[in-house]
């Protein structure tokens, strides 16, 4: 499903947490992953190669956990913008899957990671799995650590059954392949766009919309998933998606990219910027076509 990856770090403790991550998608079919570290342009100009082997250290010791994985493992570590360079890299390299760590909340452009994930997600034409980091105090220091490392446990896939979605409906059928068993479909009636005009029209869409989703459960159950559960809702579609994933320990979420385009707030104001900056489960967001 994704034989190759590209997994981007910045060195950090909360880098490392995503490196160990990246064990689960063993079960997906990886088989190859591209460590990637881009040495920002802002630094000054002539310490490109001092930055290199600064990082080096910290890169052999990341490398080293992948390939005790059972991983092919390649170590690339660019000048650049990351978010540009993350995603030109992919492509070019003809990887099925960037893997990046977020720190959730509001995605700051002041937190690495943070800030690199949404210009990912924003500019990527490969399929973007979105870990999402948690950070705990304790006696001892801060802890980082992710919900959960067993991406197919309970896959979650949100629809407006818009074309996009459709297309990453592809991906829960490999998901279905690989061995998950137990899926939730999930599409939101969007507040916004039925009050006040619809609103009487709202059991007529849930009947449609619940067929929608009965004829995708149908496929999944001949592909051997063994449970799955229908869920309409009716609200904001980010809230009612990240409220089901925190209710019921939701090991990923897959759903289509949307609002991409050469605005920035297009995209930051789309429900699946929302559940990234939000959910607690990683997140699998699917490009549209191009």
């Amino acid at each position: 499903m994704f034989t190759k990856v590209l997994l981007a770090t910045d060195l950090s403790v909360a880098s490392d947490i995503v490196v160990g991550y990246a064990k689960a998608l063993r079960s997906l079919g990886c088989q190859e992953v591209i460590l990637l570290h881009v040495i920002y342009v802002k630094h000054l100009v002539g310490l490109t190669e001092v930055l290199r082997e600064e990082a080096s250290t910290k890169l052999d010791a990341q490398k080293a956990t992948l390939e005790s994985f059972g991983y092919k493992v390649s170590v690339e570590t660019p000048v650049g913008v990351p978010g540009p360079t993350i995603t030109s890299l992919a492509a070019d390299m003809k990887c099925s899957l960037i893997l990046i760590g977020s720190h959730g909340h509001s995605l700051s452009r002041e937190i690495a990671l943070g800030g690199v994930a949404t210009d990912v997600v924003h500019m990527s034409d490969v399929p973007v799995l979105i870990v999402r980091l948690q950070f705990f105090e304790e006696e001892a220091g801060v802890r980082c650590s992710v919900v959960t490392t067993d991406v197919l446990s309970h896959v979650l896939y949100a629809t407006d059954f818009s074309d996009n979605a459709e297309r990453a409906f592809q991906y829960i059928e490999e998901l279905a392949r690989q061995g998950s068993k137990t899926m939730t479909l999930i599409h939101v009636q969007d507040v916004s766009r039925i009050r006040p005009h619809l609103e009487q029209r709202l059991e007529e869409f849930n009947e449609i919309d619940r067929s929608r989703l009965e004829r995708m459960a149908i496929r999944l159950r001949e592909l051997g998933v063994e449970k799955i559960a229908l869920e309409i809702r009716y609200g904001k579609p980010a809230k009612e998606i990240v409220d089901y994933a925190r209710d019921n320990n939701v090991s990923l979420v897959v759903m289509g990219m949307h609002g991409r385009g050469f605005i920035t707030d297009v995209f930051i104001g789309s429900v699946s910027h929302n559940v990234v900056r939000l959910s607690p489960s990683p997140v699998l967001l699917v490009p549209p076509m191009d």
